[in-house]
């Protein structure tokens, strides 16, 4: 899965741990290592510094900071797990920063928007690689790690790891709040309080995409779940992002302009 998301190099393969969460973690040649997201990140907030927090920069230099630092060493796996878990630590301040502190305009919609496209589509990924008719509970488990939802799953079943549970657990729950199916109705609410396009009855796009995408989460049995229908959502997701960049981030071969079919100017 790193290897896939541009975190490693295939010749990661095979290697210690160790040797696969370095880079994963640090190199600065990988499109999906965590200082070259951290960065991109930095470099995004640095456009609109004037409209964060003192504190909400402060962290975040402190997480770029504390994964470059020079004097940190990453001799043992250990030293790799308290750099991850410090890291976790700061980006949960941030997202908490973020969801009570930020005026609930639409720019913090698109903010949670993307968050909840993002953890959807990871998700979808993380179960068509560890959830199928050969899984282990060691593959279970280690899913339900990844989506953090491994004290919701013990409090709610009390027989232990099981494939169809969990595939109901990380899919289609809709109050897990790391469920595929919380973030799509969580983006229904975002898309239904932002602005139609034009007024002609027409369900443009995004909502057109989101509607048979939670239709059909809403309709599915999680025994009936399999890699071809978490991929399908999977697709519905990242159209779903393309679509609405196309139409309310206006540019690009793509982009619909908004056009005023009526009225006084």
């Amino acid at each position: 899965m790193l290897i896939a998301s541009g975190a490693l190099d295939e010749k990661a393969l095979g290697a210690r741990a160790l040797d696969a969460a370095k880079p994963a973690l640090l190199d600065l040649e990988a499109k999906g290592s965590v200082i070259t997201l951290v960065r991109r990140s930095r470099r995004t907030a640095a456009s609109m510094r004037e409209r964060l927090s003192a504190d909400f920069w402060t962290l975040l230099l402190n997480l770029e900071n504390g994964l470059t630092d020079p004097a940190r060493r990453l001799a043992s796996e250990a030293d790799a797990l308290q750099l991850v878990e410090s890291s976790l630590q700061i980006l949960a301040a941030l997202s908490g920063l973020a969801q009570e502190n930020m005026n609930r305009a639409a720019g913090w919609r698109f903010l949670d928007m993307g968050r909840r496209i993002e953890r959807g589509v990871n998700t979808c990924r993380f179960t068509r690689t560890l959830a199928d008719s050969g899984s282990t509970t060691d593959d279970l488990d280690l899913l339900l790690d990844l989506v953090d939802s491994q004290i919701t799953y013990r409090a709610r079943y009390l027989v232990g790891l099981a494939l169809t549970p969990v595939c109901d657990m990380v899919m289609l729950d809709a109050f897990n709040t790391r469920s595929v199916a919380f973030q799509v109705f969580a983006l229904r609410d975002h898309l239904a309080a932002l602005p139609s396009l034009v007024e002609d009855g027409m369900m443009e796009p995004p909502n057109r995409i989101l509607r048979q995408l939670s239709t059909e989460i809403e309709t599915a049995l999680a025994a009936d779940i399999d890699a071809d229908t978490i991929e399908r959502f999977e697709d519905a997701l990242l159209s779903l992002s393309t679509a609405v960049a196309d139409r309310y981030f206006l540019r690009g071969a793509n982009a619909v302009p908004t056009i005023k079919l009526a009225g006084l100017a």
